[in-house]
């Protein structure tokens, strides 16, 4: 009597567990045709962030320099430029971190009251960013002096 072999005998559905090289490449394939739309989608995502970024800092901006020079005396309101830095905060001219340019112009108010008088003025805040001119907030404000 022969003694039993305690080897498993193999059976056809144990071979065919794995995947075969078709079936693992057609996988892929799939795969990468889902992710090439998503890759295109994060990076004008990115920018789109980006943008909304540099909107919501000359918002702040226009705001800050506005505030500035409604608080000063009406005598003293002049035209000048301020520099700001990505995260909307002010550096001196001339600093390698500043992003931001914001320039006040004061006019005298056109149309609306008697030029020989100097009862209003007009501020307009142009905030632009060095690298792209045309990327820029403007805002503009009537300025009454209360003193006359």
């Amino acid at each position: 009597m022969k003694p039993f072999d305690t080897r498993p005998v193999p059976r056809a559905r144990d071979r065919a567990c794995g995947f075969s090289l078709i079936e693992v490449t057609i996988a892929l394939g799939i795969f990468v045709f889902a992710m090439v739309p998503i890759i295109g989608l994060t990076s004008s995502g990115m920018k789109n962030l980006r943008d909304s970024m540099d909107d919501t800092v000359r918002a702040d901006i226009v705001r800050k320099v506005a505030g500035e020079v409604m608080r000063s005396p009406y005598a003293n309101v002049a035209a000048t430029n301020y520099f700001f830095t990505d995260e909307g905060v002010r550096v001196d001219p001339g600093n390698a971190q500043t992003i931001f340019v914001a320039q006040t112009t004061i006019t005298n108010a056109p149309g609306l009251l008697s030029t020989t008088t100097d009862i209003a003025k007009l501020l307009t805040v142009t905030v632009r960013h060095i690298a792209d001119s045309n990327n820029r907030t403007v805002f503009s404000q009537l300025l009454i002096n209360t003193a006359q």
